[in-house]
């Protein structure tokens, strides 16, 4: 990040998660911006951000923040997104980064007036952008955005706003990988492991298979399959994925991806998959 790039990033109660780990991303690059004003709203948050970081300040309000920045990053709750950005004086040289999760494109652009709608983008981050390891999804392609959350682990962008959405589900894995996390670490309680060793052990075998994954992604769509493929024929890791496969695992993962986009995209869910006859 080069240059005097300003950042505004509104909180509202409850909804300051994200908007904090962008932030602490940020401040913590070897180029950090210049500067980053953040909205009041949520005062305790901004606040001990303002005190860790000297390039952090807590603005008076939303519209002070806005007319300090060149970079508006909205991160509000779903349902107040239209109202704060519609009581808001934007300019046309500015860039909106909308973290909403549910804001559609077109929304943003007539609240957002008069932004350019080609500086409009939705973005969906995960937390671990505080620590530049959080992969980003984007749209539409936009090289400042996607500079920025590639500084802040990885970014994905795509052309269409349609393309985001079945982009979205992926994020939905999240919860089901610490509930299968948690899951294999009270197996280990029952063998009789201790429940600290028995997590740390279960978070470290996670941690290096999802590096292996980041760099099989980076390779294609073949990248993953040629990871299956290594395991060895007849070993341990070939029995689980057999045994997994032949009790559904797969199919309950399509089938809970259909009923996340299914949502995403507001039409009725479709029927769950079920293994072929043939």
């Amino acid at each position: 990040m080069h240059g005097p790039q300003l950042l505004w990033l509104p909180y509202r109660r409850l909804c300051g998660t994200m908007c904090s780990a962008i932030v602490r991303g940020l401040c913590t690059l070897d180029t950090p911006p210049k500067a980053i004003f953040v909205s009041p709203r949520n005062a305790q948050k901004s606040a001990a951000l303002a005190s860790e970081f000297e390039i952090v300040t807590v603005a008076a309000d939303n519209q002070s923040v806005v007319d300090n920045s060149q970079v508006v990053f909205i991160g509000v709750l779903p349902q107040h997104t239209e109202e704060t950005c519609k009581a808001l004086s934007f300019s046309a040289s500015q860039t909106v980064v909308s973290v909403v999760s549910t804001a559609p494109l077109a929304g943003l652009q007539q609240w957002c007036a008069p932004v350019l709608p080609s500086e409009i983008v939705r973005a969906i981050p995960l937390p671990p952008v505080a620590q530049h390891a959080g992969s980003c999804v984007i749209t539409p392609k936009h090289r400042l955005a996607e500079a920025v959350f590639e500084k802040l682990g990885t970014a994905v962008a795509v052309d269409t706003e349609a393309e985001f959405k079945r982009m979205m589900p992926m994020t939905c894995l999240m919860g089901q990988i610490y509930a299968q996390q948690s899951a294999a670490t009270n197996w280990l309680i029952e063998q009789g492991i201790d429940g600290a060793a028995a997590a740390k052990w279960v978070g470290a075998v996670y941690h290096t298979v999802t590096h292996d994954a980041k760099a099989a992604g980076s390779q294609g769509a073949d990248g993953f399959q040629e990871l299956v493929a290594e395991q060895t024929p007849g070993g341990l890791n070939e029995q689980v994925i057999r045994e997994m496969r032949e009790g559904g695992a797969q199919l309950l993962i399509e089938t809970a991806l259909d009923g996340c986009l299914a949502r995403i995209e507001g039409v009725e869910r479709p029927a769950k998959r079920v293994k072929s006859q043939l």
